[in-house]
């Protein structure tokens, strides 16, 4: 971490994205990992932080973007992570750097967005809290981040060919585990 005059630091991160298996709901399936994890890290930053990902790309054979939905990136459109719009996909084995500002508060996420690839996993969370020396607007006791999502267990493969095949073939719902009347969680 490198701090700026203002207090601001630039946040440094290390990603490798790959498959790996993992069992969410105790049925193993094949998802998109970073650093062999799902999901994704969770970034922690402040407002006026620089954030910083190397991204190695380590899937065989397709390209990722990341989208970090939510930030807006003044001054930085090769970051927003909008496939062949404001970056090319990274191509396999190839890295790149994304580097951008955190200039506004609040809870977010990040996610693949290239094909199905948030579906198959490629997603996290991304905290800005308030820059240092600034008071929180609102009083709490305390902070937990969820993160929910829809878990199918259609490969985005084929979740993406029932979406572009005619006629059009709906894999179903999300699947679920408890169904009982008082689910229990």
């Amino acid at each position: 971490m490198v701090r700026g005059g203002n207090g601001a630091k630039a946040r440094h991160f290390r990603w490798e994205v790959g498959y790996v298996f993992w069992s969410p709901d105790c049925e193993e399936n094949m998802l998109i990992g970073i650093n062999g994890r799902y999901p994704g890290p969770t970034i922690h930053a402040k407002v006026g932080d620089t954030i910083v990902v190397e991204l190695k790309n380590s899937l065989p054979t397709e390209g990722i973007v990341i989208h970090w939905h939510g930030i807006r990136q003044f001054g930085t459109p090769w970051a927003d992570g909008t496939a062949s719009i404001s970056q090319c996909p990274i191509k396999p084995d190839e890295t790149f750097t994304y580097r951008f500002k955190a200039d506004k508060a609040g809870t977010y996420f990040y996610h693949g967005h290239y094909g199905m690839q948030r579906s198959a996993g490629l997603y996290g969370s991304l905290i800005v809290d308030v820059a240092q020396g600034v008071k929180e607007p609102f009083h709490y006791d305390g902070e937990l981040n969820l993160l929910l999502s829809d878990w199918y267990h259609q490969s985005m493969h084929s979740q993406m060919l029932g979406l572009s095949s005619i006629p059009f073939r709906w894999i179903g719902e999300p699947q679920v585990r408890n169904l009982k009347p008082d689910p229990v969680f």
